[in-house]
């Protein structure tokens, strides 16, 4: 249990992709706000990261990228087009583009992503309803998302409460987003079984330390869930 919180994985994620972890930190007593000098700064060092990283190979060739690419195309779901969305985030830097600014919790957690190349959902804990399931969309099945009215979720990787989907990978739903009012947050990572436990919670820790960099009186707790 994870603050009162299971998560299994579905039978039908256990066949596809055996070994799926999920990273998870839990967040508690967090203070939203739409603007930070720390997050700025975090922003311009992860910029200088990517495009360093990046400056003569092409992100395809690093391994978690390739990894999470594999995990999509394991439950037939083309990650060249609907783009993993810490893979998404690399590119928009290598185009110049930079990331969205939302809030300082949203941010950072778009910071870690986007460096430690693992997809993530961020979610206000209070709006999740019941036990969560790692599971692949039924036939049309959707939900309503941030940035777009409706989300098609029928054979995509997801996670589902007891209301229905709330996210995937690539896209997270307007019903359990963050907020201002947001105190409580759970970031989860979704991890393909080549990446280690031991990256996994260098994820973890980092989002961690950037999270108590920027509200010190937070509680937090991470840890990984293996399937």
């Amino acid at each position: 249990m994870i603050y009162n919180f299971s998560i299994d994985f579905s039978e039908i994620i256990k066949s596809k992709i055996p070994g799926l972890k999920i990273g998870v930190l839990n967040c508690s007593g967090f203070k939203v706000r739409k603007k930070s000098d720390f997050v700025a700064e975090q922003f311009v060092n992860l910029e200088h990261h990517i495009k360093d990283q990046y400056s003569e190979n092409a992100p395809s060739t690093n391994p978690t990228v390739s990894a999470v690419r594999r995990m999509y195309r394991r439950i037939g779901w083309e990650p060249t087009q609907y783009r993993p969305s810490s893979e998404a985030m690399i590119r928009r830097f290598l185009k110049n583009k930079g990331l969205y600014r939302i809030n300082n919790a949203v941010d950072l957690g778009n910071v870690v992503s986007t460096r430690f190349h693992l997809p993530m959902g961020l979610y206000d804990r209070d709006k999740i309803s019941g036990s969560i399931s790692v599971d692949v969309g039924k036939d049309g099945e959707e939900y309503q998302g941030i940035s777009k009215d409706f989300i098609h979720a029928d054979g995509k990787l997801v996670l589902r409460d007891y209301a229905g989907v709330f996210g995937n990978p690539t896209a997270d739903s307007i019903r359990t987003s963050i907020q201002h009012g947001t105190k409580n947050i759970m970031a989860l990572f979704f991890t393909p079984p080549e990446v280690s436990d031991v990256y996994i919670r260098e994820t973890l820790e980092h989002l961690k330390d950037l999270y108590l960099s920027e509200c010190p009186e937070a509680t937090i707790v991470v840890e990984v869930v293996n399937s």
